[in-house]
């Protein structure tokens, strides 16, 4: 089977990068079709590795990336010249979101090659799952006025969890099916235990936060120090560990005053996440527009408790039995699950636990069988 994947940003995406690596392992020949900034050109990246193999073709786009909106306009006639050799040479297109210039094209290209199978998958809908402030009217006209047009061209459409249907129903989307990313739990070994604990003084009474992402206005960091803080005032003995990079990363700094800068640490990027979270007492997501967090499921895999936002398809994820939903202006809720993980030591194992048991449903051997197994009825259907 010869399959391709749009990913419509500058940052491959994890499961994209994961299932074309396993697809290849597999036998099929899969490409891969990204945005190729052409003043700094995607390299470093870990995940790489996980691309230089003999089945995998990497098709990057010459593009503009504008950083400070994280967002990459292609030149159109090369991002036109390779989509049309996509659909020639491919089976399957599978596309990533509806809102991107490299999506929008890939899935216009439909109506010229009507023979091929393509899928969309969205993590979720703009201006209904996620409402960022200030443009979320923009999102909803242009899923009214455009995307419900571009809703109708994939053979299929797929969402992370359940818990995007309503979402998606608001949206206009008339079918849809729940295929969920997944996760390599072979790769989560407690080899290392110990090892980021010691690197930061951090002290086996201490309880230890954790929060790993981007230190981008989305993923609210602003809450992780201000309720860090908090805690630390009034007597918990507490320390956090802030990991990522990201425009940011100034501000948050000012936020950390002097008094707490011992307790509360912006790391940086770190390519040794599982390390960190193995030694945590718990992952502290209060994030926006996530769609089925990777981060969460690393924390699942690693026995540790979430305390995450309710939204996107976290809830699809955590539930009472492995961690605390809050509500996202809920910023007492935070504190107050925070706080009761850290007065009830037997908590928080229990609900790790929980997590470890439950996420074993998400194994990418389980769930790369569904991707396989809709890639083969849509072929059968031609």
């Amino acid at each position: 089977m010869n399959i391709c994947y749009v990913n419509p940003t500058k940052v491959l995406r994890r499961p994209i990068v994961e299932i074309s690596h396993i697809l290849a392992d597999k036998g099929h020949k899969v490409s891969l079709l990204y945005p190729n900034d052409v003043k700094d050109p995607l390299k470093g990246f870990h995940f790489l590795k996980l691309l230089k193999h003999k089945n995998i073709k990497l098709i990057p786009v010459d593009s503009f990336y504008f950083a400070r909106w994280r967002y990459a306009l292609p030149n159109p006639f090369d991002l036109f010249s390779k989509l049309k050799k996509v659909f020639r040479d491919n089976d399957i297109i599978h596309i990533w979101e509806y809102y991107y210039p490299y999506s929008v094209f890939a899935i216009l290209m439909k109506l010229f090659f009507r023979k091929k199978k393509v899928i969309l998958t969205t993590d979720g809908f703009v201006g209904y799952s996620y409402k960022p402030q200030g443009i979320s009217f923009l999102f909803r006209l242009y899923t009214q006025l455009f995307a419900k047009f571009l809703f109708k061209i994939p053979d299929e459409m797929t969402t992370y969890g359940k818990s995007m249907i309503p979402y998606s129903k608001q949206a206009g989307v008339k079918r849809i099916k729940v295929l969920s990313t997944g996760i390599d739990l072979n790769k989560f070994k407690c080899d290392n235990l110990g090892k980021i604990r010691k690197e930061f003084g951090i002290t086996k009474s201490q309880f230890f936060i954790l929060f790993i992402g981007m230190l981008t206005e989305r993923k609210r960091v602003d809450y992780v120090i201000r309720i860090s803080k908090k805690l630390i005032s009034e007597g918990f003995n507490v320390k956090t560990l802030i990991v990522g990079h990201g425009p940011l990363e100034e501000e948050y700094k000012t936020m950390i005053t002097k008094n707490f800068r011992d307790k509360i640490i912006l790391v940086g990027s770190r390519t040794d996440v599982s390390d960190f979270l193995f030694d945590c007492d718990v992952l502290f997501l209060p994030a926006l527009g996530e769609g089925l967090p990777g981060v969460v499921m690393e924390a699942m895999a690693c026995g540790k408790p979430v305390v995450a936002t309710n939204e996107g398809c976290t809830p699809d994820l955590v539930d009472r039995e492995t961690g605390f939903l809050i509500n996202e202006d809920d910023e007492e809720g935070y504190y107050l699950a925070l706080k009761k993980l850290i007065l009830n030591k037997k908590l928080g194992p229990g609900l790790g636990f929980k997590g470890r048991l439950k996420i074993k449903h998400f194994d990418w051997e389980i769930v790369v069988k569904k991707y396989l197994k809709l890639y083969e009825f849509l072929l059968k259907n031609v």
